[in-house]
C-alpha cells in the first residue's frame, strides 16, 4: 500500500510543478522575448524545447548499457510531444498557427535527417553522437542570429511608419530587461524540470506495481513522463492563445531530442537500435513530424484534429504495449 502511496504522491507533486510552471514560463515570455530582441517563437524552440531531464534519462540508461530505453525515451518523447501536447491544446482551443513558424519548422526537419538516417542504419556510434552535438550548436546559433535579425528589420520598419505618421513623434525605445519576467521565464522552467523527473519516477514505480516490461516502460511511460512539461505548457498555452510559443516549444524539442539527447547517449555508449523501433516507433515518429509539418503550412489546428492526434498517440501506446 506504502509504495502505491508513494507512486500517487509523486504524480501529484509532479502534475502541481509542471501545471504552476508553464504558467510561471509563458507569463515571463513574452515579455523576455521582447527584450531579448528575438520573436516568442524563437524563444520557445530555445528554452521551452531544452528538456535536460531527457538529456540525463538517455545518458544514464547509455552509461548502464540500456539503449534501448535511451532511443525508446527519444522517439516515445517526439510522439508524446506532437500527439499530446498539440492534441490537447488543440482540443481545449483551437490553434492559429502564424506563416513565421514555417522557417523554423523546416529548419528543424532539415537538422532532424541526419540522427533519423543514422537511427534507421541500425547503429549511432560515438562519433556520430559527436557530430549530432556539433550539429545542434550550429542550429541554435543560426536560429537565434537569423531571428534576431528578422525581429531588427521589423522593429526598423514599424518605426518607419511612426516617423511617417508624426514627425515629432519619438522612436521606439528598446524595452529594457527586468527582473520579473526574468524570474518568471527561469522560474517556470525550473518547476517544469523538476516536475517532469518527478512523474517520471512517479511512473516507473506504478509500472512496476502493475508488472508492465522495462521496453514498454520506456516507450511509453518514461517518454510521457519526460514530455509532460510540454503537455502542462500545451494546455497553458490554449488557455493563454500562446500558440507560437507551443509550437516553438515542440519543434525545439523535436531537434533537441534527437541531436542532444540522442547524440548525448551515444558519445557515453555507441547505441545499437532495436529493430522493433526500426518497423515500429520511428516511422511512427516520422508520420507525426510530418503531420506537424502539414497543419504548420495548413495555418489552423481545428478541434477535431486536436483529437485526432490525441487518438493516434492512444493508438501508439496500444501498439508498442503489444509488440
Amino acid at each position: 500500500m506504502l509504495p502505491l502511496f508513494l507512486a500517487l504522491i509523486l504524480l501529484l507533486i509532479g502534475t502541481v510543478l509542471l501545471v504552476f510552471g508553464a504558467d510561471w514560463f509563458l507569463d515571463g515570455a513574452g515579455d523576455l522575448a521582447r527584450a531579448l530582441g528575438v520573436s516568442a517563437l524563437v524563444l520557445g524552440v530555445l528554452l521551452a524545447g531544452l528538456e535536460p531531464e531527457e538529456m540525463l534519462t538517455a545518458a544514464i540508461a547509455s552509461a548502464r548499457s540500456a539503449p534501448a530505453l535511451a532511443v525508446g525515451n527519444v522517439i516515445g518523447t517526439n510522439v508524446t510531444i506532437v500527439t499530446v501536447a498539440l492534441g490537447l491544446s488543440a482540443l481545449i482551443f483551437p490553434m492559429v498557427i502564424d506563416r513565421s513558424v514555417r522557417r523554423q519548422a523546416l529548419i528543424a526537419t532539415l537538422v532532424s535527417i541526419i540522427p533519423v538516417v543514422l537511427l534507421f542504419l541500425g547503429v549511432v556510434t560515438q562519433l556520430a553522437g559527436v557530430l549530432l552535438l556539433v550539429v545542434f550548436v550550429g542550429y541554435t546559433l543560426f536560429l537565434f542570429r537569423t531571428d534576431r535579425e528578422a525581429v531588427k528589420r521589423m522593429a526598423e520598419s514599424e518605426a518607419d511608419d511612426d516617423d511617417d505618421d508624426d514627425g515629432d513623434q519619438e522612436k521606439h525605445s528598446h524595452p529594457r530587461l527586468h527582473w520579473k519576467p526574468v524570474l518568471l521565464t527561469f522560474g517556470g522552467l525550473a518547476a517544469m524540470a523538476l516536475g517532469g523527473p518527478a512523474i517520471v519516477e512517479g511512473a516507473l514505480r506504478l509500472a512496476q506495481i502493475i508488472g508492465i516490461g522495462q521496453g514498454a516502460v520506456g516507450a511509453t511511460i518514461v517518454s510521457l513522463g519526460t514530455g509532460a512539461e510540454m503537455i502542462a505548457l500545451g494546455v497553458s498555452a490554449a488557455r493563454k492563445k500562446r500558440s507560437d510559443i507551443l509550437v516553438g516549444g515542440i519543434l525545439g524539442s523535436f531537434a533537441y531530442n534527437l541531436l542532444v539527447t540522442l547524440g548525448l547517449a551515444a558519445t557515453i555508449h555507441a547505441i545499437p537500435v532495436d529493430p522493433h523501433v526500426t518497423f515500429i516507433a520511428l516511422p511512427v515518429m516520422i508520420v507525426v513530424h510530418l503531420v506537424l509539418l502539414a497543419l504548420v503550412w495548413y495555418g489552423k489546428i481545428p478541434r477535431v484534429i486536436g483529437g485526432l492526434l490525441v487518438a493516434a498517440y492512444i493508438a501508439y501506446l496500444i501498439a508498442v504495449v503489444l509488440a
